[in-house]
């Protein structure tokens, strides 16, 4: 064990007046040196493999759930009476619980750790769909799917920490990233495809909720077993626990007892500081507002596929929700891609400069992904015609969807390298307002595309992805010129 220890002078009073003494050590308690195997650090790569895949299914479980209902809204509306408009609640209320989540589970993770902020939001997440399978009434619906949201969003909140507790390296960070942020893809594409089998079936739509149920405390009961505590500061504070009733010294501690929480630092830090990012910063607000347009075009399709291929084409549900896999393609292809460019581009050039941060690395696959993103929904809205082959419009949902991946997951990436000590407050900021975007986008979603037509309809949201397309290429260039102006990027290399 590493354990500095302390003597007090209290006679000299001089030298308090001058604060501490460097020469005389503290009792703190630190990791047995570099290789301590209880830093996370240090776990073997299948070890860490093993924890960052129970990390990365929490995840990819209330994604899944954030859109399993939107297959439901035919049966709420014979059900309950309600429109269609109003059915579509039931995404948008997941959503907005996704706003207030990451305010909630950020900073305990923090405090307390990664592993029971994770745990309990996914167990709470799965409880409250036990009221909606239960449901008499919509409104219990709604509010019940608010709070499903607001508790899962602690495993999209916590989980990107987690992972970077583990995973010390650039290359093999980013990595685990991509996978992670490929569960905020994957989840909701295949939530319409299970929620429509299951709807369609004669389950009817409340099994949707009540095999998500099953699933969500299967896992959960799975990672309580297996799942340890990645949080170096919550395993310092653990270990000093430990040796002070091992060694009865009980000045040992950690450095995070050291520090309290006020009210005032927390409202600071948690509180304030994303929105002051946000209000301030340009490379903040132009990356989070792509962001949010990619997070509100992925859950507007699942009102624009139903409206292409169950209207227009006249496929049954079922069917028609099996278009959703083109966009899980067009995922792994952008996961393929991303995981390539990591192990071998983007590979040589940290190489090359050892212990230098270059942010706008990372911009080149964001910058392919933004001339993708347009020729695709362009293609997706004119091959929308039902005397043209299914076959020539699916695959432009590939193309979109594998665009918007590399967009995102190297757009988050970007502000992390850009803001570095600030980056948890950048990522709050950035999941509150694209969930907005993603809550908001579905509820026009049906107006839009019945008084513009597909085509137009999908041609509007191409030539917004247009007007997007410049942001990485503008920070390519002047990047570093906008970071030296920053006044809270870390990152100024």
């Amino acid at each position: 064990m590493s354990i500095t220890s302390s003597t007090e002078n209290a006679d000299n009073v001089e030298n308090a007046e001058k604060g501490p003494d460097p020469a005389q050590p503290t009792w703190i308690v630190e990791w047995d040196g570099p290789n301590d195997p209880e830093n996370p650090h240090n776990w073997s790569p299948k070890y860490k493999l093993f924890v960052s895949s129970v990390l990365i299914m929490l995840p990819l479980v209330v994604n899944i759930g954030s859109s399993v209902m939107s297959g439901t809204a035919p049966s709420l509306e014979k059900e309950f009476h309600v429109s269609s408009e109003l059915a579509v609640l039931t995404t948008t209320m997941f959503l907005i619980g996704f706003i207030t989540g990451p305010l909630i589970f950020g900073p305990l993770s923090e405090k307390y750790g990664r592993r029971w902020p994770i745990l309990s939001g996914v167990v709470l997440f799965a409880t409250f769909c036990i009221p909606i399978a239960l449901a008499q009434n919509f409104y219990t619906i709604l509010i019940s799917r608010f709070f499903s949201g607001a508790f899962g969003a602690s495993s999209m909140a916590v989980t990107g920490g987690a992972l970077t507790d583990v995973w010390n390296t650039a290359i093999s960070r980013g990595i685990s990233l991509d996978y992670f942020v490929a569960t905020a893809f994957v989840g909701p594409v295949i939530g319409p495809i299970v929620g429509d089998f299951i709807t369609q079936s004669y389950l009817g739509w409340r099994w949707t909720m009540w095999i998500t149920m099953i699933i969500a405390y299967s896992f959960s009961i799975f990672a309580v077993l297996v799942l340890p505590e990645t949080f170096g500061p919550t395993l310092l504070t653990a270990k000093a626990a430990r040796l002070r009733f091992e060694t009865k010294n009980w000045a040992l501690h950690s450095k995070e007892e050291e520090s309290e929480t006020t009210m005032n630092s927390f409202v600071k830090v948690y509180l304030v500081r994303p929105w002051i990012l946000l209000a301030t910063e340009p490379i903040m607000i132009l990356v989070t507002l792509y962001m949010g347009f990619l997070y509100g075009l992925l859950f507007l399709f699942f009102q624009g596929f139903p409206i292409s291929f169950v209207e227009q084409r006249g496929w049954k549900p079922q069917i028609g929700s099996l278009s959703f896999l083109g966009l899980f393609v067009g995922i792994i292809i952008g996961l393929v891609g991303m995981f390539t460019w990591s192990v071998t581009i983007f590979a040589r050039q940290v190489n090359s400069t050892p212990g230098k941060s270059i942010p706008e690395r990372r911009l080149p696959p964001m910058i392919v992904g933004a001339i993708g993103l347009p020729i695709g929904l362009f293609w997706f809205a004119w091959t929308s015609n039902p005397h043209i082959s299914w076959g020539v419009e699916i695959v432009a949902p590939a193309l979109v969807s594998s665009s918007m991946f590399a967009i995102f997951i190297s757009g988050l990436k970007y502000i992390v390298d850009v803001y570095l000590i600030y980056a948890n407050s950048a990522i709050s900021a950035n999941t509150v307002v694209r969930s907005c975007f993603g809550a908001g986008f579905p509820l026009f979603a049906n107006a839009m595309y019945h008084n513009l037509g597909f085509p137009w309809a999908t041609s509007l949201l191409a030539f917004l992805a247009v007007a997007l397309a410049p942001v990485p290429v503008v920070f390519l260039f002047y990047g570093q010129k906008i970071r030296m102006w920053s006044r809270m990027s870390a990152n100024k290399t």
